[in-house]
C-alpha cells in the first residue's frame, strides 16, 4: 500500500491515512489481483556501430540518444524490451472516472502504476541473470520519451523488432503506449562497459527531484 501511496504523491509521514482511505484502498487492491496480467516481450540485437548520438543496430536501424551512447558505447548487444500489465485495469479505472467515482479513479490508477513498475523490476531482473550468467555486464534500462532520450520515434523501432502486437500492445499515432500501464526500455549488454554502477536512468531524468516514482516501486518509469 505504501508504494500506491507513493504513486499518488501522498505523504503520510507526519499523519497517517484516515481508516475509510485504507479500507478503500484495500478494496481497489484486492480487485486488481484479478485484472493484474503481467507479460514481457524481449528480444536482443547486435549493435553494428556506435555515433555521437546513436547506436546503429546490425540491421541498420539507430536508436537516437546520447545516453543510451554514453552508457552502452561498448555495448556488443541491446536487449530491447517491453512489459504491461494489460489493458484491464485501464478500463477498470475508466469506469470509475465514467461513474464519477474521482477516488476509486484516482486509486485504479495508482494501483497500476505501482504494479506496473513491480512488474518491469521482476522482468529486468530475470534478464539481468540471464546476461551475468553468461559472462556479460548490463546497463541499467533506458527508454524513449524521458528528458535523455526525446526522440519517440524510436518507440517505433524498438516495436517493429519485438512486434509485442502478439501480447496486445500498440502504439498511438504520437507514439504513446496502449494499453497505458506499460513500459519499453533498452539495455545494453557487453564484457567491458562503462562504469555506472549504482545509477539509474533517473540520475539523468529532469525530473528526478519531482518524479513519484523515483523510490520504492522502482527506478523504472
Amino acid at each position: 500500500m505504501e508504494e500506491v501511496f507513493q504513486a499518488e504523491g501522498a505523504d503520510y509521514s507526519r499523519r497517517p491515512p484516515r481508516p475509510g482511505i485504507v479500507e478503500l484502498h484495500r478494496q481497489i487492491m484486492a480487485e486488481a489481483e484479478s485484472l493484474v496480467s503481467p507479460v514481457a516481450v524481449w528480444c536482443e540485437v547486435a549493435v553494428k556501430d556506435f555515433g555521437q548520438e546513436e547506436v546503429i543496430l546490425e540491421n541498420g536501424q539507430k536508436l537516437t540518444s546520447r545516453l543510451l551512447v554514453r552508457t552502452a558505447g561498448t555495448a556488443e548487444k541491446l536487449i530491447l524490451f517491453t512489459v504491461t500489465i494489460g489493458s484491464a485495469m485501464d478500463n477498470r479505472t475508466a469506469e470509475y472516472s465514467k461513474a464519477g467515482e474521482i477516488m476509486e479513479a484516482f486509486i485504479s490508477d495508482a494501483v497500476g502504476t505501482a504494479y506496473i513498475a513491480k512488474s518491469a523490476i521482476a522482468a529486468l531482473a530475470k534478464l539481468e541473470e540471464k546476461y551475468h550468467r553468461s559472462g556479460l555486464e548490463t546497463t541499467f534500462p533506458m527508454g524513449p520519451g524521458h528528458s535523455y532520450w526525446r526522440a519517440m520515434e524510436d518507440m517505433r523501432t524498438i516495436f517493429g523488432i519485438l512486434r509485442p502486437e502478439q501480447v496486445g500492445l500498440k502504439l498511438t499515432e504520437s507514439n504513446l503506449i496502449l494499453p497505458r500501464k506499460s513500459i519499453a526500455m533498452v539495455i545494453g549488454a557487453g564484457s567491458k562497459l562503462p562504469d555506472f554502477k549504482g545509477k539509474s536512468h533517473c540520475d539523468f531524468c529532469d525530473l528526478q527531484n519531482s518524479c513519484k516514482m523515483r523510490t520504492g516501486s522502482g527506478p523504472i518509469c
